[in-house]
């Protein structure tokens, strides 16, 4: 008789416990029930892809769609661009916002059956991730493409006695060589010299720069992924020499640069996100076409200005927002 009402506890206790995982689990759909699920694929952490990710965000909020954004961050190891984008192909992430050349063409070969918005990609087409901005498969987005020679153009104004630019490129991504295609362009038609360096990883930087060192009377900041991440270093360095530089992008002024009259990565992410919100109201994602970037901004860095000695009263500089 002990035994079976022994017997009876146990099963009553276990049917409580059963009973509360149930109403846990519950719970926890509910606390989800109505959340739309997007994975986000980061190449590597630098100021430019987080503003790019942060501005997606943004703007979905402000949108009224309640997502839930899953972020990988690959680090910038090549490695995983086609690995780690397989977390996103379960039907339950409707997209997949992939940020940069590298984790666009990653999620393209991985995902062939999921809807993907890219940014921060400069020529989507030389990526192969389109056949061009009308022709859409299952991937769409918004290129950073900057022009070289207008931003050059702009930087003579201030300093007119430059002859010769210098730049760093990662070898690993087309990104990077398309845009030093670009700018040797530029530097031609302008009658300046190029002096470029290519570089494997991050490691490589510091010889990099050694080795422009003496060559260089300025400094052109490509929207390079591995250099950007890099770019305390780049402008700590630079500025020893006296380099003055400009970049294709505003966020490497935060880091240390002087100048950029290229993309804002924070509305390149908003962006972005407005050709993610058509597809999640039911739009065919043929339909959505790629765009060009439509936001930049001209920022001056005071702290590196000063230390170049150049007048923050400069003609040229009227418009700029200056960064402390």
């Amino acid at each position: 008789m002990k035994n079976l009402k022994k017997m009876v506890k146990i099963v009553m206790v276990g049917a409580l416990a059963a009973s509360l995982v149930a109403c846990s689990t519950d719970k926890k759909a509910e606390k989800n029930d109505g959340k739309i699920k997007i994975g986000a694929i980061q190449y590597i952490e630098h100021v430019s892809l987080d503003n790019a990710l942060k501005g997606f965000e943004d703007r979905l909020k402000e949108e009224g769609i309640d997502a839930e954004v899953e972020v990988e961050n690959l680090q910038g190891d090549q490695a995983l661009t086609t690995t780690a984008p397989k977390k996103f192909e379960k039907d339950e992430y409707k997209l997949v916002y992939a940020i940069s050349t590298p984790a666009a063409q990653g999620a393209k070969t991985a995902l062939p059956n999921k809807n993907i918005i890219y940014s921060a990609v400069t020529d989507p087409v030389e990526a192969g991730l389109i056949e061009a901005p009308d022709k859409i498969t299952n991937i769409t987005g918004v290129n950073d493409a900057v022009s070289a020679k207008n931003q050059i153009e702009s930087f003579l104004k201030i300093y007119p006695n430059i002859k010769t630019i210098g730049t760093i490129f990662s070898t690993n991504e087309a990104n990077s060589k398309v845009q030093v295609e670009a700018l040797e362009s530029a530097c031609h038609d302008l009658g300046l010299k190029l002096e470029s360096v290519g570089i494997n990883n991050i490691n490589d930087i510091g010889q990099a720069l050694s080795t422009l060192t003496g060559k260089i009377d300025a400094y052109y900041a490509l929207t390079d992924n591995t250099v950007a991440s890099a770019g305390p270093i780049v402008a700590e360095n630079l500025l020893k020499d006296k380099v003055p530089s400009i970049s294709a992008e505003e966020g490497q002024v935060s880091k240390g640069l002087l100048m950029s009259e290229g993309v804002d990565y924070y509305e390149h992410g908003r962006q972005a996100a407005d050709l993610a919100i058509r597809i999640l109201k039911g739009e065919d994602i043929k339909n959505v076409h790629a765009e060009d970037n439509k936001t930049s901004k001209k920022k001056v860095n005071e702290k590196t200005a000063k230390a170049l000695g150049l007048d923050l009263n400069n003609e040229n500089l009227k418009d700029a927002e200056i960064i402390k």
